[in-house]
């Protein structure tokens, strides 16, 4: 694929050509979405990528679920490794055997097609056959932050009706009160040495975790002990990857409490597929420096699915440490990093470490979960002599949606173009807008999710009869087909990567006693991309008797320690407009 198509409004009809037509048709994209956008005019603030863009071909999208794309891998490379946890390599016949008794312990214990089993568990071995051995029988995978506390964990439990949990043991106090009094069945616990290598190196991040001693936990299963007892689960469930879901994604929300996103197996298949032929196909055996943690959509679509796919290695990473992460990158030959803007600042702000390191082997560094600075792109391309682009995508895009092709369609203060999908740029009336011009960013194709958990509403008015997916965020289109993004129609702010609802840490500011009015906002940091600030008016009688840091510490036993304000600013009164509704655009102005 030498040539690269010029952008759609320099083109005109030429644009649409054969390879584009049977790329499309290829992969069984709707005929009536494709005939809509042949009536966008050229001006029109209209995207959809053409496959010239990509590295190479791709391929007609397998109709089996992600379980059996893992095992065709397995197949073809039994003895490549598949997984570094702490310095041991699983080779893809090793991964397969633990995945098949793990199964076969889920399926002993009671679980089955369709059942929800969540887990509470840092980027590790144990999660990824959590995760296959999940959809070998058929059930539904639910991964919960791990930074969440007992409130929040209760709810997503609650929510998705989970029938067992897999925790690291270190998290139990979480789910105790769940597990006693019933609310989910099965409890599988885990200790995070369980699979490491004798002689891992334990970065300075995991030590205080590291020491604590394996406890005993009663009323529950030991994963590792159990483990050995089993016999692989030869068999794998029926699957209709187009309805079956596969993965329950939790994400933020402006109501406050976040939405289960049902992702099926045709949604993590397609998009394995296209995170490897769009971008990747270059690199050769892809070996991934799994950060991005996994009960965020870049946890899986971005590092660990894709890279399985291909047969390569994926090195999850429990707990940053900017030392640690140039070791593992200079020893294993780390070729691929996703990750946040802040973990390339962070390698960054160890000039001379990184001077000193063997890193040539990176080959693609991709920012996500916030746009990357221009001026981090370049600092980094300075620095390491490997370009750092842009990306942008949402749990419902199932990743990433729109993607800057390093070395064929890429722009430093763009986000990129969208992966063999559609994006097109509206007004409030939903009418598109022309080129160049602000709107809310509406995205379509084959790998935009099914809907949202238990809320018919709130997915009516995202999930569009007609195809398109309203992302509420603010952007335009230029002339050569990029895709920029301004600002978050929604008031969700985005600190290091992850998504915070304000309504959601309001709600905890006004369980406190002495508040009257409270209001969230994100304000920009310089590290984080933004962090949370809160302005609070007390009740008269508490004026002058509660401090900044007594709220504080209020959040932290409510909260993930990434929600709680940094800042709180204390105010007579918060503006409001004629009916009442705080004013969020004034307080961050």
């Amino acid at each position: 694929m030498d040539k690269i198509m010029g952008a759609r409004k320099e083109m005109g009809p030429e644009f649409f050509d054969d390879a584009f037509h049977e790329c499309y048709q290829r992969i069984g994209y709707p005929k009536k979405w494709i005939a809509e956008g042949l009536q966008y005019k050229p001006e029109d603030a209209y995207v959809i990528s053409h496959p010239s863009w990509f590295s190479e071909d791709l391929p007609a999208i397998p109709g089996m679920s992600i379980f059996d794309l893992f095992k065709e891998s397995v197949n073809r490379c039994p003895e490549d490794v598949a997984v570094i946890f702490f310095d041991r390599a699983i080779t893809y016949r090793e991964l397969d055997k633990l995945v098949g008794q793990y199964a076969s312990l889920l399926t002993k214990i009671g679980m089955q097609k369709g059942d929800v089993i969540a887990t509470l568990l840092p980027n590790s071995l144990q999660h990824i056959v959590a995760m296959y051995g999940a959809w070998q029988i058929g059930a539904i995978h639910c991964p919960i932050n791990v930074m969440y506390q007992p409130d929040e964990v209760a709810y997503q439990v609650e929510d998705s009706r989970a029938k067992c949990l897999f925790i690291l043991d270190l998290f139990y106090d979480k789910a105790k009160a769940l597990h006693q009094e019933g609310v989910i069945e099965k409890v599988i616990v885990t200790n995070i040495k369980d699979f490491a290598a004798p002689e891992a190196i334990v970065s300075s991040a995991v030590k205080p975790l590291w020491d604590i001693p394996k406890p005993s936990i009663p009323n529950t299963m030991d994963f590792f002990e159990n483990l050995e007892k089993q016999a692989p689960l030869t068999e794998n469930a029926t699957c209709d990857p187009i309805t079956d879901t596969a993965l329950l994604l939790y994400t933020a929300g402006t109501t406050g409490k976040s939405k289960g996103v049902i992702e099926t197996h045709f949604n993590l298949v397609f998009n394995s597929l296209t995170h490897t032929h769009g971008l990747r196909g270059w690199i050769g055996r892809e070996v991934n420096f799994s950060i991005m943690p996994m009960f965020h959509t870049g946890g899986y679509l971005l590092h660990l699915l894709p890279t399985i796919y291909q047969g390569g290695t994926v090195i999850p990473i429990p707990m940053f440490d900017v030392k640690d992460a140039i070791r593992v990158v200079e020893q294993y030959r780390v070729n691929v990093i996703f990750a946040p803007p802040t973990f390339f600042i962070a390698l960054m702000s160890c000039a001379e470490l990184l001077k000193n390191s063997d890193i040539d082997c990176l080959r693609l560094t991709i920012g996500c979960g916030a746009p990357v600075p221009v001026a981090v792109q370049d600092q980094w391309s300075k620095t390491t002599g490997v370009e750092l682009v842009n990306g942008w995508g949402m749990t419902e895009t199932n990743s990433g949606g729109v993607l800057s092709i390093p070395g064929r369609k890429a722009k430093s203060d763009a986000l990129g173009v969208p992966i063999f999908a559609e994006v097109k740029v509206a007004d409030s009336s939903g009418t598109i807008v022309n080129r160049n011009v602000q709107g809310e960013i509406y995205y379509r194709g084959l790998q935009v999710a099914r809907g949202y958990l238990n809320k018919p509403e709130q997915t009516t008015e995202a999930f569009l009869p007609d195809g398109w997916f309203r992302t509420g965020d603010s952007g335009f289109i230029d002339d050569e087909d990029f895709v920029h993004f301004v600002d978050r129609i929604k008031d969700l702010i985005v600190a290091s990567g992850y998504n915070i609802a304000p309504v959601e840490v309001e709600d905890v500011i006004y369980r406190h006693p002495s508040v009257a009015e409270a209001a969230v906002v994100g304000v920009p940091h310089e590290y984080r991309g933004e962090t949370v600030k809160a302005v609070v008016a007390l009740k008269p009688e508490h004026k002058g008797k509660v401090t900044e840091q007594e709220l504080i510490d209020h959040c932290k036993t409510h909260l993930a320690t990434f929600k709680v304000p940094r800042q709180i600013v204390f105010m007579e009164g918060l503006p409001k407009n004629a009916v009442g509704k705080i004013l969020r655009r004034k307080l961050r102005d």
